[in-house]
């Protein structure tokens, strides 16, 4: 009956509509028209089939060594180190040790290096020659010391080296290649659920927490905790079950929009072989660690403080998650809360990135549990009244006000 009550108390409050607005309107207006497109099987002979990343030495390492020795030349290194652009200065002894690489790379002296002057922002017009006994694990492992003096984030680290200085024509057989592997591995649906997860998992990994902060926020408005207090319930039992009603409820309108996008799907590619359960499985194990995160970080920061720390909280970690993912295509970090994919298909770069995409999930998976139990402590020590919560204004035996 008590999660039933729950449920009920999430899914009439302003928040959740709010949410479930959110959630369809995300679908509607950005998966939707990504997907009206059939996909079909491409034919030989066209002048072109679009672009794709190789790990290809030969088109890398010149590449990667005119820029970083046009950036060393300009003294201005570009750099993504927590997803915000940044423009740094090496100092003396930083640029020292950045001239001893590049002169490793290319073979030329420090002198002949800095002599070198026929450049602007964009590139070096004085031919860059790769020193006659560079090998190619030597010049990824200068790049690595490279990134690691700029500050991490470079184009020149392991995430981004590849993907910035090898993009290359595709070709007839890249491109059937990625038809096959759509038709047959992702069985359509599949290709078409890492999109349909990169967009909502943009908003459920924040909205959430609007929903979980408002519901606690409820009770105190209306004076329900104290009442609560009184009560026989568990504050594990009763934390637990208010968790699980708005992590279930909070999941309605995505598998609504889920079973949308299956129907989409089906009415696109009538009368070929699919697996009908594939995006719901994406689903659950890409989009719910994000609803639990938020939730928890609503309910935790809002039983600890309020629930305006909760909401600044989770926005300032869903702006840096946002904005430190340097590609939306094939780049996974451990600790990334805003999974990207953002584009049908392309399920090899998804795989190569799968075992990092696992721990992510269970990190977040766990440490949303974490937050559920520190609620529960939290809300036991208010039970007893040996806490009343940060920023909160208590009433002394006098009946003044006092923090």
């Amino acid at each position: 009956m008590l999660f039933l009550k729950e449920i009920k108390k999430v899914v009439f409050s302003l928040t959740f509509l709010l949410y479930f607005a959110a959630v369809l309107a995300m679908y509607f207006t950005q998966f939707v028209p990504d997907c009206e497109m059939v996909i079909i099987r491409p034919q030989p002979g066209r002048e072109s089939y679009g672009t794709t990343v190789k790990e290809i030495p030969e088109i890398i390492m010149p590449k990667a060594i005119d820029a970083l020795v046009t950036e060393y030349l300009y003294d201005s290194f570009e750099a993504y180190p927590f997803g915000f652009y940044k423009e740094v200065k090496l100092n003396e002894k930083k640029k020292a040790k950045m001239q001893e690489i590049i002169c490793e790379l290319t073979g030329l002296a420090g002198e002949e290096l800095d002599a070198i002057t026929d450049f602007d922002r964009e590139a070096v017009f004085f031919e860059i020659k790769i020193s006659d006994n560079l090998t190619y694990e030597r010049f990824r492992e200068l790049m690595r010391q490279a990134d690691a003096i700029i500050g991490g984030g470079s184009r020149y680290s392991d995430d981004n080296i590849v993907r910035n200085f090898s993009v290359v024509p595709g070709t007839y057989e890249d491109a059937l290649a990625e038809y096959n592997e759509i038709f047959e591995k992702d069985q359509i649906t599949g290709a078409y659920a890492r999109l349909f997860c990169d967009y909502l998992g943009i908003v459920v990994a924040i909205l959430p927490v609007f929903v979980a902060a408002a519901l606690v926020a409820f009770d105190r408005r209306s004076r329900m905790e104290q009442l609560i207090y009184t009560r026989k319930i568990s504050s594990a039992k009763l934390i637990s079950l208010r968790y699980l009603a708005l992590c279930v409820t909070m999941m309605i309108p995505v598998v609504l929009a889920a079973i949308f996008a299956q129907m989409h799907i089906a009415s696109l590619y009538s009368g070929y072989e699919m697996n009908h359960w594939i995006l719901f499985g994406y689903v659950l194990v890409w989009l719910m660690p994000n609803i639990m995160t938020a939730a928890a970080v609503g309910m935790l920061l809002t039983e600890l403080a309020s629930p305006l720390l909760a909401v600044f909280t989770q926005g300032a970690w869903w702006i840096l998650g946002i904005s430190s993912q340097n590609g939306l295509v094939g780049i996974i970090g451990n600790f990334t809360l805003v999974v990207r994919h953002n584009t049908i298909g392309k399920r090899a770069l998804f795989l190569a990135e799968r075992n990092v995409f696992i721990r992510n999930r269970i990190f977040y998976t766990l440490l949303s549990i974490l937050m559920v139990l520190l609620t529960i402590m939290i809300y036991e020590k208010k039970r007893r009244g040996s806490f009343h919560g940060f920023f909160r204004i208590q009433k002394n035996s006098d009946g003044q006000s006092k923090a």
